[in-house]
């Protein structure tokens, strides 16, 4: 998901969030999926979407995420609820080099909860103005998912994101923009085991005599 706009998470090609530009730039596979359902029109009658403005219920985002399919690597890093915030981290690497990295934190603000992002070049130039992150509010959540809906960095139009843990190994994003999703599958990352032990092994490492 990348691309050299100063608008940062919005290509000028097809203002589409920047980490998710670089995974198409990239090639990686898209499964379209039915468009998620708009929120209710102002004065509708139709009840609003639920949305979560606890954090806790978005522990599920924990951990480490990985799609390296299509010769490149997308990588997504989640933080375990703390304080008011959850954290969360993604790079786009291709033939071996970093294109981009964005920070991103959920946080509560005012009883409900905010995604603010913002992305950086190799060398940490931020893409967006230094006093304007995207803020995108969620607007529905329910079992390990959360949507969050916002304006596009040109200001022009709105974006949805949606992410999703569909198993224990899955974490499932889509970006929706002009009503056309398109989805990216994430693979969680074992931790790895330390040298010497197994899989599973529980007991204390042993060490060999002086």
């Amino acid at each position: 998901m990348k691309r050299p706009s100063p608008l940062g998470r919005v290509s000028p090609a097809s203002a589409l969030p920047v980490a998710l530009v670089g995974m198409l730039l990239a090639g990686t596979s898209l499964h379209a999926e039915p468009p998620v359902p708009a929120a209710p029109k102002q004065g509708s009658s139709a009840p609003q979407p639920a949305a979560t403005n606890r954090l806790d219920e978005l522990a599920w985002l924990e951990g480490h995420w990985r799609d390296d399919s299509g010769g490149s690597l997308s990588e997504e890093i989640w933080t375990a609820p703390s304080g008011d915030s959850v954290m969360g981290m993604w790079r786009w690497a291709q033939d071996g080099k970093v294109r981009i990295f964005e920070l991103l934190a959920i946080k509560a603000e005012e009883g409900k909860l905010v995604l603010r992002f913002r992305h950086f070049d190799p060398k940490l130039v931020a893409r967006e103005e230094k006093d304007r992150p995207l803020a995108w509010p969620i607007i529905r959540s329910g079992p390990r998912e959360a949507v969050f809906e916002g304006p596009e960095a040109s200001g022009q139009g709105t974006s949805r994101l949606t992410y999703r843990r569909s198993d224990e190994e899955t974490l499932v994003v889509i970006l929706e923009k002009g009503g056309k999703p398109q989805e990216f599958r994430y693979r969680r990352v074992q931790p790895a085991v330390p040298t010497g032990r197994v899989s599973g092994d529980t007991s204390p490492e042993k060490t060999q005599p002086r």
